[in-house]
């Protein structure tokens, strides 16, 4: 079955972007997206709690029937990416006691489903979460946004699914 609602992640500890897009048959919609931020004085584990209590409240709310994180990508700043790892950690916490499935998809399959290029900047993501995908309101944070885009590439995605267990039958 297709997800109908997801919420899409884009994680972080400083600033964690959510957004829930919803599908009706073919046409997608926001529903909603936030930026939860913590403060950098806070103790990292107070800091991961406020970010799985934002992620927590937004299933509570919204009811989504998927969770979908941006992979974290290793770069060089390795201390960044463990952040960023933990606080993917924390967030899929919140999914599992839901009863929620996650997924994750790489920076690049999201700039793919959405603009259709590996490549495509930020501003990029967020002309074609409008123009080609029709979502409005599209946030202007940029953490948002991108958390929108990553529930795009998996309802696209889901939907894919379908179709390839259907084929198969």
């Amino acid at each position: 079955m297709f997800d109908a609602i997801v919420l899409g992640v884009d994680p972080g500890v400083a600033r964690l972007g959510l957004a829930v897009v919803g599908r009706r048959d073919r046409r997608m919609t926001l529903v909603w997206a936030d930026t939860v931020r913590t403060p950098s004085g806070l103790a990292e584990a107070a800091r991961l709690q406020r970010v799985a209590d934002g992620a927590a409240a937004a299933i509570v709310a919204h009811r989504p029937s998927a969770v979908a994180f941006e992979r974290v990508a290793w770069n060089r700043n390795q201390v960044s990416a463990m952040q960023v790892a933990r606080a993917t950690g924390a967030v899929m916490v919140a999914a599992s006691s839901a009863g929620l499935p996650v997924e994750e998809y790489g920076p690049s399959e999201v700039k793919i489903a959405v603009t259709g290029m590996g490549n495509a900047d930020k501003e990029q993501v967020r002309v074609a979460l409008s123009r080609i995908h029709g979502l409005l309101d599209v946030p202007v944070q940029p953490d948002a946004a991108d958390a929108a885009a990553v529930a795009v590439t998996h309802i696209l995605a889901s939907r894919m699914r379908g179709i390839a267990k259907a084929a198969a039958r």
